[in-house]
């Protein structure tokens, strides 16, 4: 990493510290079962208004709570650990990416809108795939046609912000109301996707961002899934470590077993690398350094790959009980199966990573 060591710092551990306190209060397990057996995170959602977590990540001249990538990296971890529905907040946080970089009147009133959250937005991009600055849009006199699937937020978003198709990376804005927007039903109930259409709506007109402004949303968004796997695995680390010590077999705790031990090891030892990457990825975004992209995709492939063994070995370790939708593990676990692939799967990324690495002849065969 380059020889530099990233911690949080004072005012970043308060906001970690808060943000945890504030969750293990108002969502708790039982919260997050019945939200997700109503499939309505709109709870959720007033919980993160309230709290202004709606402004963080935009400066405070634009109407928000000031912070960046680091202090959104915080809260998703906790919002991870605790499986909070946050799918409308992280469409809005990215959107606000983009708003916060753009100098038009439009695009400020529409940031300060969602910052106080007054306005629920989300941004229409692929939730399949890494962002691109270069969609599958047609914009033409001020109306817009494009489809993008597995979009976070959009199930009862009030505005969207897209970005359409041409010379520069244009930003327009069209109410729900315009779009066709079909829920993505997901084993993982605490997650909110759903396919946008687009047929010919008319937008507002929010002006232009750079190439390099959406490079850095794009990483933004690996590095925020990043981290609610993060928070998700180290929480199934830490429910797996309580039932081994409890649980008994042959008059002792199935803990004392070696290959149980082994397989707790392993764990953190994924759970650990998984944070030292996203702390890394997430300062490398913020700063904007010339290799923020590549380690935006080694931040989502280190902590989104790892995830899911974690649960694995989770689930193995609790004897499949936690599978079961009476045990509050099966949330967490969820969680970090629909991080894998969300902006873009361990592959791709992957081969991002490959593609800015500027590997020679002599350094691929050896010579």
């Amino acid at each position: 990493m380059g020889g530099v060591r990233v911690e949080l710092s004072d005012e970043q551990e308060f906001l970690r510290e808060a943000v945890a306190g504030i969750l293990a209060r108002e969502s708790t397990p039982a919260r997050v079962r019945e939200w997700a057996e109503r499939r309505d995170p709109s709870a959720a959602d007033t919980l993160a208004v309230q709290q202004g977590w709606t402004g963080i990540g935009l400066s405070e001249e634009r109407g928000g709570q000031g912070g960046g990538i680091v202090e959104l990296a915080v809260v998703a971890e906790e919002l991870g650990r605790t499986a909070t529905p946050w799918d409308r907040l992280l469409g809005s946080a990215l959107a606000l990416q983009l708003l916060g970089a753009c100098a038009s009147d439009s695009a400020a009133a529409a940031s300060a809108a969602i910052a106080e959250g007054e306005r629920l937005v989300a941004l229409c991009v692929d939730g399949r795939r890494i962002p691109v600055a270069a969609p599958s849009s047609v914009l033409r006199d001020g109306r817009l046609t494009l489809t993008a699937e597995y979009v976070p937020g959009a199930v009862g978003a009030d505005l969207l912000v897209a970005v359409a198709d041409g010379d520069a990376v244009r930003l327009v804005m069209v109410e729900t109301s315009a779009a066709r927007v079909t829920p993505r039903p997901l084993v993982d109930h605490t997650r909110g996707l759903a396919d946008v259409e687009l047929d010919r709506a008319s937008t507002r007109d929010l002006g232009t961002v750079s190439v390099s402004a959406f490079e850095r949303m794009a990483g933004a968004a690996a590095v925020l899934v990043a981290a609610d796997a993060l928070g998700a695995s180290a929480r199934l680390l830490e429910m797996t470590v309580e039932y081994v010590k409890d649980r008994r077999q042959f008059g002792v705790p199935v803990g004392s077993f070696q290959a149980v031990k082994h397989d707790a090891a392993m764990m953190l030892v994924a759970v650990e690398g998984a944070r030292s990457a996203v702390r890394y990825g997430a300062w490398a975004v913020d700063s904007d350094t010339t290799d923020a992209r590549t380690w935006a995709s080694i931040t989502k492939v280190g902590s989104c790959a790892a995830a899911p063994h974690v649960a694995d070995r989770a689930l193995f370790l609790h004897g499949a009980i936690g599978y079961t939708w009476e045990h509050d593990l099966q949330f967490c676990f969820k969680r970090t199966k629909s991080d894998e692939w969300l902006f873009g799967g361990p592959d791709a990324h992957r081969d991002r990573i490959a593609g800015g690495l500027a590997l020679t002849g002599a350094a691929v065969t050896g010579g």
